[in-house]
């Protein structure tokens, strides 16, 4: 499960000296270049992450994506690192805020968390890294635990001094209770009274992390 922690940190990464227009010349329709390029400076200048722009521009043209789709996905993805930032501002980072905490928040919020789950993650934390917490947070969501007491379980788990990824031994460990046939209410309650000394989960094989963070009900692709 701590091998996902590497994504945010990677989509973060500044821009290698290669030009935008280099990386996407021959892999996007040449129409969109010009337009991703400036929505990508744009942000480069608003001290945002930019590798998730062009990511997206690449993938779109990977897909054979029309011009137009492609420059919108990117404008869509310019403005969720812009709402990121203000999220992460308004919790109480002082700006500027750091790429790699933006593009874990946004990573977040479109994993399908709430901004207020969010914005109490980053207020129980008040300095980078987060990225542990909110996979944590993420990862109880996908298997139906409320968000509130989701996250009211790993900031109780903060305040007892757990970080990193001691919280997602402490995620693992709810939906472990969950697997044994417990409710979602029990079984925060039983890893509630464990804290601090949560059991370090065992490392997982691939298709273990697959199957943990497929929500319940949902197909294999």
């Amino acid at each position: 499960m701590r091998l996902v922690l590497l994504v945010p940190a990677l989509l973060a990464a500044p821009l290698a000296a290669q030009s935008v227009r280099d990386r996407l010349e021959g892999r996007v329709p040449a129409e969109a270049i010009a337009t991703i390029d400036s929505l990508v400076q744009v942000a480069a200048q608003d001290s945002l992450p930019t590798e998730p722009l062009v990511q997206k521009a690449l993938e779109g043209g990977a897909k054979h994506v029309a011009a137009p789709r492609v420059v919108a996905a990117v404008q869509v993805g310019l403005t969720q690192l812009r709402d990121g930032r203000d999220l992460l501002v308004r919790a109480g980072d002082l700006p500027p805020v750091t790429p790699g905490e933006v593009t874990t928040v946004v990573w977040a919020l479109r994993r399908g968390l709430p901004a207020a789950v969010v914005g109490r993650i980053v207020a129980a934390l008040p300095r980078p890294p987060r990225a542990a917490a909110m996979h944590a947070v993420a990862d109880l969501v996908a298997h139906r635990f409320d968000p509130d007491s989701g996250t009211a379980l790993i900031i109780d788990a903060i305040h007892q001094g757990l970080r990193e990824g001691r919280l997602l031994d402490v995620s693992t460990a709810a939906i472990q209770e969950l697997q044994r046939g417990r409710t979602h209410a029990e079984a925060l309650a039983v890893v509630r009274q464990e804290l601090p000394n949560v059991p370090a989960a065992p490392r997982p094989t691939r298709a273990a992390v697959v199957r943990a963070r497929r929500p319940p009900g949902q197909q294999p692709p």
